[in-house]
């Protein structure tokens, strides 16, 4: 805490009149989103069986992002530009298409120009290139439409499905009666949905090593290995996963499978009902330990 004090004290004092513009352009631009933020943004957050639950976190890395930035910040100087306005009419365009076309998502996707807009009309183009990267990081934060969404996780399914019974296959005869669904010999059926797809915990990881970019020393083609091995390294770990819960329902049945699949709940004298993670930890075990053991070899010593 002394440390963060310390570091507040050197930077300089904002003028009043450039603190209320900047107050105020916030304001407005929350305003402006207010029903997007209520009916689209936060109820997606806010679903414990959703995807977005990592998205409250994009906005505090954004602010760590721009902190990790302010001696580069504190060598630049302020030299507003008009460059902004293009930007900002170019924004507008796109939140009043999504007001205009009912889709929450279009509106969505104005909200960083707003920001990148009234960085370059305040602070002009070398401070908008520092903050650019934190800026656009908060696309992350935009639930996608059920269209995008389902273009994405099907192939996640069949994929994962796939390596679930290339790895079952040597120990069992698996009947396989379609792209999302197996049959282990002992009848036990397990169909591969959505929730299984494992793009929960992708997108999340996606985030945290977009993050994850701030804080190494790499050269740049390094750091895109990290996304890249991100995917694969996931579906092999849903795979397991999907592997393990065809395991426990082979042997021990259905209700086995389920709390394989879901967890077990556990009542705890403070805490109430928990759930116990079982098959779901390996999600996010088995890729950040991959993707921690990769940088480590690409050269993150940090």
């Amino acid at each position: 805490m002394d440390q963060l004090l310390l570091e507040l004290r050197k930077l300089p004092r904002p003028q009043p009149i450039l603190l209320g513009v900047v107050v105020g352009f916030l304001a407005l631009l929350l305003y402006a989103y207010r029903e997007v933020i209520q009916w689209y943004w936060l109820p997606r957050w806010g679903d414990e069986q959703g995807y977005y639950s990592y998205a409250y976190l994009v906005p505090p890395l954004a602010l760590v992002m721009i902190w990790m930035r302010r001696e580069r910040l504190l060598q630049l100087q302020a030299r507003p530009s008009w460059w902004g306005i293009p930007v900002y009419f170019v924004a507008m365009g796109i939140h009043l298409l999504g007001h205009w076309g009912y889709s929450s998502w279009v509106s969505s996707m104005a909200f960083p120009l707003f920001l990148i807009a009234g960085s370059l009309l305040l602070w002009g183009p070398q401070i908008t290139r520092v903050l650019l990267y934190p800026l656009l990081f908060l696309y992350l934060m935009m639930p996608m439409p059920s269209v995008v969404f389902d273009e994405i996780t099907n192939p996640i399914k069949v994929w994962s499905t796939e390596v679930a019974i290339a790895m079952l296959k040597p120990f069992y005869n698996i009947l396989q009666t379609s792209q999302v669904t197996f049959m282990m010999p002992s009848g036990y059926e397990l169909h591969v949905g959505v929730e299984c797809s494992g793009f929960k915990v992708t997108i999340a990881l996606l985030t945290f090593i977009l993050f994850f970019f701030t804080i190494v020393d790499m050269p740049l083609w390094k750091k895109l290995i990290l996304p890249i091995a991100l995917f694969p390294i996931a579906i092999i770990s849903n795979g397991l996963r999907i592997a393990l819960i065809g395991i426990v329902g082979h042997h021990y049945g259905p209700e086995a499978a389920k709390i394989a699949h879901e967890g077990y709940p556990l009542n705890l004298p403070l805490f109430g009902e928990v759930t116990i993670p079982t098959t779901g930890a390996l999600e996010i075990l088995i890729p950040f330990v991959s993707l921690f053991l990769l940088a480590r070899w690409l050269g993150w010593k940090r």
